[in-house]
């Protein structure tokens, strides 16, 4: 578990470094060829990680379920993310990385449903530890679109 904590975290703080600089006005912005943003990114990895390891244990998530069902898989940019509203999202990047090791000492994960992920045909969830495998897996796909869609903004 440790070893996933800890690619979760580098690959949020690669995010944090990536954005420096970088205007809310171009952080909304949505680059041709595109459907979401950088800060719609940001807050889609919190909210996936909440879903993935805390509901899916029956665990009370680390930020409210508004922000959850608003930025989880299948929802796209709705509206204008504010400074306030992001400096929240840039402060959840790493704030529920740090909760999520230390609730992942006390079991209270222990009620894990298993489950199929719908957006990848063949990959089940069984437990806790696949769960922050996958987390680690998909924030590094954010990573990778992050960067692409920073190109695409021509800064």
């Amino acid at each position: 578990m440790k070893e996933s904590i800890d690619i979760i975290r580098g690959a949020r703080k690669f995010s944090l470094n990536l954005i420096d600089g970088i205007s809310i006005e171009k952080l909304n912005e949505i680059p041709e060829g595109f459907n979401n943003n950088l800060a719609w990114n940001f807050a889609h990895v919190i909210a996936n990680q909440q879903i993935l390891c805390y509901r899916n244990a029956g665990a009370k998530p680390v930020i409210s379920d508004e922000i959850i069902d608003k930025y989880k898989t299948g929802t796209r940019p709705e509206g204008f993310i504010d400074e306030k509203e992001f400096e929240t999202f840039k402060q959840f990047l790493l704030s529920t990385i740090d909760k999520f090791e230390e609730d992942s000492a006390t079991n209270i994960f222990e009620n894990y449903k298993a489950f199929d992920l719908k957006s990848y045909p063949g990959v089940r969830l069984k437990n806790i530890n696949d769960a922050a495998k996958f987390v680690s897996f998909h924030d590094g796909l954010h990573v990778g679109y992050s960067m692409a869609l920073k190109r695409a903004l021509k800064l």
